[in-house]
């Protein structure tokens, strides 16, 4: 799923806003040109990724837009963040499940937000230097009714975990109730918590990622706050409630609070990214200096490169991003790369991003987005232009060089679509114009 949410959220960013009745047609029809499966797969990818799973758009009055997730995650290209924000927003009962799980629950009085839950049950894991299985949490949190009713601490949800072991006791999820999950579904629960960057697994073990300590507080002080939508108060016996249950659930999944941003941003420092090149630097905080570690990690990079090929060299490598106008970042030769011409420039444009997991490079698919600036000089410098995609990861930093991206595009093996366009006009364009005094 992180490697298809780049195309995701540039293809709603082309079409949003857009009409519900066209909604379904004008998305499958550009994921089809990146993902060549059956319609079948590819509505799945609408209908339940990009819908329910992700919360990346929202319906009203007949309108489709992109949610304050998306939105977010087109400006800073955070991924763990987004999940993140996708872990806080989700709560049992909530409006992605068939409306007769609703009502199951409904009936079943669950009230629970799973995710604040289980963090605040492996911090107190940790306290008491514990790790817990995968196996432990499915059983006697997530398909217990008196957890799921919050009728149940997490104290006592540990106490009872370490007294069974003491007995030899082994439980595991053995069948499926409507109100709780079975294990597919309990692993889906933990691949979110880590896409989040929030814990660390082993296959069976899982424990909390400390290096997010701010954003797991956030959760557990936000565990026994009032749901956000109370599903109790609809008349579920209403003709259509199950669609108008649908779309207030969409608007309140898909938003994202500004204290939230705050907490959620990815410092890289709190991902296992290999970033020794850097060693002995500040790392970036926030994700609004992502793209200056960006630039930091290629500079450093270049100039290791140069200074391997000729130390005296290395004043040609220089970092020019605060430069307006010019449309890269860093001016760079290509030294060892070029042994015929070892002192022409190298223009690079960094474009950084923080994700849990490496790109599937076989298969990857990604989108970053270049300013007219950074186009023109792309066709200006030719086959000396490069763009830097930079991913640091829980498995390391990754660079993947693309050169001449203006020829590829025009050979076809990346595609460039204008999405700004600048409107200049006179008085004879204009139709009509009102003055208020």
């Amino acid at each position: 799923m992180d490697d298809y949410l780049p195309i995701y959220a540039e293809i709603l960013n082309e079409i949003c806003p857009v009409s519900a009745k066209e909604f379904a047609k004008e998305f499958d029809d550009r994921l089809s040109k990146y993902i060549k499966d059956n319609s079948k797969t590819i509505k799945n990818h609408r209908t339940e990724n990009v819908n329910k799973l992700l919360g990346l758009v929202y319906e009203r009055d007949g309108i489709v837009y992109l949610s304050d997730r998306t939105k977010k995650y087109l400006e800073d290209n955070d991924q763990p963040a987004l999940f993140k924000s996708v872990c806080f927003q989700f709560q049992q009962p909530n409006g992605a499940q068939k409306l007769s799980t609703t009502i199951d629950k409904i009936q079943n009085k669950v009230s629970f937000r799973p995710y604040h839950f289980i963090l605040l049950l492996l911090q107190k894991a940790k306290q008491n230097n514990v790790i817990l299985t995968k196996h432990e949490i499915g059983y006697y949190v997530l398909n217990s009714l008196q957890v799921l009713q919050g009728n149940v601490i997490a104290d006592e949800v540990l106490k009872t975990i370490l007294s069974d072991r003491a007995k030899n006791i082994t439980k595991k999820v053995a069948i499926t109730k409507n109100y709780a999950w079975d294990y597919q579904h309990i692993n889906e629960q933990f691949d979110y918590l880590k896409l989040a960057n929030l814990i660390r697994e082993d296959g069976s073990n899982i424990w909390i990622n400390s290096k997010e300590q701010i954003a797991i507080d956030f959760f557990i002080e936000n565990l026994k706050t009032p749901l956000a939508i109370d599903f109790s108060k609809y008349d579920l016996t209403e003709k259509n409630i199950g669609k108008k249950i649908e779309l207030e659930w969409q608007e309140y999944f898909g938003s994202f609070a500004q204290i939230e941003q705050e907490k959620f941003n990815t410092a890289i420092n709190s991902l296992d990214a290999v970033t020794s090149i850097l060693k002995g630097q500040p790392i970036g905080k926030t994700t609004a200096e992502l793209g200056d570690e960006g630039e930091n990690f290629v500079l450093e990079f270049e100039k290791n490169i140069v200074k391997a090929f000729n130390s005296r060299l290395v004043n040609k490598v220089n970092y020019l991003g605060k430069t307006k106008g010019l449309g890269y970042d860093i001016l760079s030769i290509e030294a060892s790369r070029n042994l015929q011409n070892p002192e022409f420039h190298r223009y690079i444009e960094v474009k950084a991003t923080t994700r849990v997991n490496p790109p599937n490079f076989t298969d990857t698919l990604d989108s970053i987005n270049l300013t007219r600036n950074e186009w023109v000089a792309a066709e200006q410098h030719a086959c000396h232009f490069y763009i830097y995609r930079i991913y640091f990861t829980n498995f390391g930093t990754f660079i993947s060089i693309i050169n001449d991206p203006v020829k590829k595009n025009t050979e076809g093996t990346l595609y460039a679509t204008p999405t700004i366009y600048r409107v200049e006009f006179s008085d004879k364009a204009v139709d009509e114009q009102l003055k208020f005094v």
